[in-house]
């Protein structure tokens, strides 16, 4: 995999590989039903192995009841899935994400469509609705700060809460304290994001420390993917985001600007007791059991549901 700038991840679930000689001349892995790391060898690629291992791992998520999947390549290896039944969703010079099976992002998108234009009525291109994709982990008062200043500047916000499980607080726990915090707010939503908004598909690196070349890449391909997607059938006109302070999110926030440009609106951090208020400073707290002093940095709404929660996760 090195040969070819790949690695082997951490969340790889299930690999396959053909040898010829006790060498192994092709493999191809999988993180739950993400297709990644697929490589053969130069010598070999005239003889379809590629192919091959692709239906080796179709068949491995058939008998496993996996029937939508996506896959990480190459685009050199693009036509062989096009070949497959798979559809390109977007590709940079370096990745092309495409995916199979039964589910599709266009079906994803039209249930929140209907969910949107059950809550605001009907959406159209003159609909002014902007967006937010919101981890909350937890939920700040600048994060609602941030959805506020959303709804005064827009008449409709819809808030996409990452529903990724990779976080201290649970995709559920941070989900619900989003609703009670917005819900006095009348033309603000809040949905799940899908596996197309920063998700082990989109972004696999978001949650992880530190920044690279990979991490870019990522954040790209989500930007691409809500810009092209997203922001196209449900009639976003701009996207919010918090201003950031950690390199990592700093990068992301000008990735996001380069591909969505005007579209993009940063707003500055909201300050209380001469902190920048951040989840991760209210983790911090919680760490260190000043659960007081966390909670000056709780939506009102939340304290209720966020001691309950902190009970459970550092006890009486």
């Amino acid at each position: 995999l090195e040969k070819f700038s790949l690695k082997l991840d951490n969340d790889v679930t299930k690999t396959f590989y053909i040898e010829d000689n006790d060498k192994i001349i092709g493999t191809i892995s999988c993180a739950d039903y993400i297709i990644k790391s697929l490589a053969v060898e130069p010598s070999y690629q005239s003889e379809n192995l590629a192919g091959k291992l692709v239906n080796e791992m179709i068949n491995y998520f058939a008998v496993n009841g996996i029937y939508s999947y996506q896959v990480f390549t190459k685009p050199i290896y693009k036509h062989i899935f096009i070949s497959l039944g798979f559809k390109e969703i977007v590709s940079t010079d370096k990745v092309i994400m495409l995916e199979g099976g039964t589910g599709s992002i266009d079906n994803e998108l039209d249930k929140i469509k209907k969910q949107l234009d059950n809550r605001f009525a009907i959406l159209d291109e003159s609909s002014d609705l902007a967006a937010l994709v919101i981890n909350g982990n937890p939920l700040t008062i600048g994060h609602v700060h941030l959805i506020e200043q959303a709804s005064i500047n827009h008449q409709l916000v819809v808030v996409f809460i990452v529903e990724e499980n990779k976080s201290e607080f649970s995709f559920q726990e941070r989900l619900s304290m989003a609703y009670l915090a917005t819900k006095r707010l009348g033309n603000v939503c809040v949905i799940p994001s899908t596996k197309y908004i920063v998700s082990s598909l989109t972004f696999p690196t978001y949650f992880l420390k530190g920044i690279d070349e990979v991490n870019k890449e990522h954040a790209f391909i989500d930007a691409l993917i809500f810009k092209n997607y997203f922001m196209k059938k449900l009639f976003i006109k701009k996207r919010y985001v918090g201003a950031e302070s950690s390199d990592k999110m700093i990068n992301y926030n000008n990735t996001l600007k380069e591909v969505l440009k005007d579209s993009l609106v940063e707003i500055p951090r909201l300050e209380e007791n001469n902190n920048i208020v951040s989840a991760s400073m209210v983790r911090k707290l919680l760490k260190e059991q000043k659960f007081e002093e966390a909670l000056q940095y709780i939506p009102r709404e939340n304290a209720l549901i966020f001691y309950s929660i902190i009970r459970q996760k550092y006890g009486n």
